[in-house]
C-alpha cells in the first residue's frame, strides 16, 4: 500500500507568497521610514555638535563670528581657508559635518577647482553634506580673496534672535547655469520635506520645506558645483524669518510693524 505524505498544495503556497507580499509591502515603508527616522536624529546631533563648535569658536575670538572663506599665504602657496576648517579644532571629527541621509555629497576640493577658487587649505574634509548661512558667517569687509563685499563679520551682538538665527543647515552647493548659482547654497529637504538646521543658540531642529516648482508644477533642479548629483529645490515653509526663501540667509529682525526681515540676506 502506497503511503501518502502530507504537504502543501499549489494553492496554499500561492495564498502564503501573496500573503508574504502583501505584508512586505505594508511593512518596508515603515521600515524604510524608521531608518530614515533614526538617520535624521544623527544627522540633528551632528548639528547640534557643529552649533556647539561654532559656540566655542565665538567666545574664544571675541563674540565674533569665523569668515566665510578668505586667502592664506602658505609655504606651498595661496590656498583658500574656511569656515569649516576654523571649527575643527573645537570638534572631535570632521565626520559631524555629514549627513547619513545625504546620498549626493560634494568634494569641496573639486568644487573649488571647478570654481576658479585657489585650492582648499589643508586639512581638507573630502566630502560634505551641510551649508551655512552667508548672511551670518560672512566674507567680512577687507576680505583678500572677495575683497568689497560692503559687509563686515558679524558679533554675537549683532544677533537679536538667536533662537531663530540659523547657522548651518543641510544644503548644497549647486552649478552656475542652474536655477541658482554659486553660493548661493539652496537647502535640501532630506528628510520628509524637512531641512535639519543649527541656530545661535546651540539648538538643531527640523524645519518644514515644499517643492519649488514652474509653472507646470514640475519641481526645479540643478547639478552640483562637482557635477556628480542633481539636486532638487525647495522653499523654507515654516513661517519663520527665512519662511519662502531657496536658501537660508541673513540675521532675522523685526521692523516696526512686527514683521520679519533679514540682514545682509
Amino acid at each position: 500500500m502506497r503511503t501518502r505524505f502530507a504537504g502543501f498544495t499549489l494553492i496554499e503556497l500561492l495564498v502564503v507568497i501573496a500573503i508574504i507580499a502583501i505584508l512586505a509591502a505594508i511593512l518596508f515603508p515603515v521600515f524604510a521610514q524608521a531608518r530614515e527616522r533614526a538617520r535624521s536624529t544623527q544627522c540633528i546631533s551632528n548639528l547640534r555638535q557643529a552649533a556647539t563648535a561654532v559656540l566655542l569658536y565665538v567666545q574664544d575670538y571675541d563674540d565674533t563670528f569665523p569668515v566665510n572663506l578668505y586667502l592664506h599665504f602658505s609655504p606651498s602657496g595661496p590656498c583658500v581657508f574656511s569656515f569649516y576648517q576654523a571649527l575643527l579644532p573645537y570638534q572631535r571629527s570632521g565626520d559631524i559635518m555629514l549627513c547619513p541621509s545625504d546620498g549626493k555629497r560634494v568634494n569641496p576640493a573639486l568644487a573649488f577647482q571647478l570654481s576658479g577658487l585657489p585650492p582648499i587649505c589643508p586639512p581638507v574634509l573630502p566630502e560634505f553634506s551641510y551649508t551655512h548661512n552667508y548672511g551670518l558667517i560672512d566674507f567680512g569687509l577687507d576680505n583678500n580673496l572677495f575683497p568689497n563685499t560692503g559687509r563686515a563679520v558679524k558679533t554675537l551682538a549683532q544677533v537679536e534672535f538667536p533662537v531663530e538665527t540659523v547657522v548651518i543647515y543641510d544644503g548644497s552647493l549647486v552649478q552656475p547655469g542652474g536655477p541658482f548659482i554659486l553660493f548661493d547654497t539652496p537647502i535640501q529637504a532630506r528628510h520628509f520635506g524637512f531641512v535639519n538646521a543649527n541656530y545661535v543658540d546651540g539648538h538643531a531642529r527640523p524645519v518644514r520645506a515644499r517643492p519649488l516648482t514652474d509653472a507646470q508644477g514640475n519641481q526645479l533642479s540643478g547639478r552640483t558645483l562637482d557635477n556628480r548629483h542633481t539636486v532638487f529645490a525647495w522653499i523654507v515653509a515654516d513661517g519663520g524669518p527665512y519662511n519662502g526663501r531657496v536658501r537660508i540667509r541673513g540675521v532675522p529682525y523685526k521692523d516696526a510693524n512686527g514683521n520679519w526681515r533679514l540682514l545682509d540676506e
